[in-house]
């Protein structure tokens, strides 16, 4: 892996990049900036591209978003920026719900989605909790399977780090600006059915951020996708279950078509 930044339209992109292959577009979520051991792995058979979100790990320029569809042209523009031809979007968590986002309007620029623990639907029977009520306990318990593992421990901590407290707290804001009590669209469920592109959705079954059955739901909604739980698993199964998560995603990859 390697880092660089990228001029885009006078906004500086901090991008992460390593493999070789398939191009794969990574939306992170917003409690593992980093790249992981799953990104190596996936680095095996596609070259994932991870842009660190505005206002994320020590990126700037989050002043000038103001909702979820001016990211979408961000992307947009990255991608032409970088001549991905109809990469694979892969979104975890609030990176989910851009990627779902994209897909329903820009399908054909894509060749797969993945949606990982994705917010975004609006289930009055199933919400998804509200982080920013809770304490750094209750993060973990709705956040992990095992809330005891030295995984939960480090990225969610009862007393951050000093060093590592001004991207937490830029990681936050970046959430509260487009998900703080209102982590969905109430209209993305109708428009749905035009992601129009192989679709892979992965849950944790312990999943106490967005239920599992918003992975239901987006499945029934998106024709033909495939809905796959990982057992012992919570919000993040990309870093709670890497072996697992990379095992499920690079099976779907080599079934897709060029």
């Amino acid at each position: 892996m390697h880092e660089t930044t990228l001029d885009l339209r006078g906004l500086q992109v901090r991008l992460l990049r390593g493999g070789r292959g398939l191009p794969l577009l990574y939306l992170h979520d917003t409690f593992t900036l980093a790249w992981l051991p799953v990104h190596n792995r996936l680095a095996t058979a596609c070259e994932v591209f991870f842009p660190v979100h505005p206002g994320c790990a020590g990126a700037a320029g989050l002043e000038h978003f103001d909702d979820l569809e001016d990211l979408v042209f961000y992307y947009l523009d990255l991608c032409e920026a970088l001549h991905l031809e109809r990469p694979v979007l892969l979104g975890a968590s609030l990176g989910g719900w851009l990627a779902a986002e994209m897909a329903v309007r820009y399908s054909h620029l894509l060749r797969g989605l993945v949606l990982v623990g994705a917010l975004g639907l609006h289930l009055p029977a199933a919400p998804a909790t509200d982080l920013f009520r809770l304490d750094p306990a209750q993060v973990r318990a709705a956040l992990f399977a095992d809330p005891t593992a030295p995984l939960a421990q480090r990225l969610v901590p009862d007393t951050p780090d000093p060093a590592a407290l001004p991207s937490l707290l830029q990681a936050r804001q970046m959430l509260a600006r487009f998900a703080w009590q209102f982590p969905d669209n109430p209209k993305l469920a109708r428009y749905l059915y035009r992601v129009r592109l192989p679709t892979l959705i992965v849950w944790g079954a312990q999943d106490g951020v967005v239920p599992p059955a918003h992975g239901q739901a987006y499945q029934e909604a998106i024709a033909g996708s495939q809905l796959v739980v990982l057992p012992q698993c919570g919000h993040l199964p990309h870093a709670e279950q890497p072996e697992a998560f990379a095992r499920v995603v690079l099976d779907w990859l080599a079934r897709l078509t060029p």
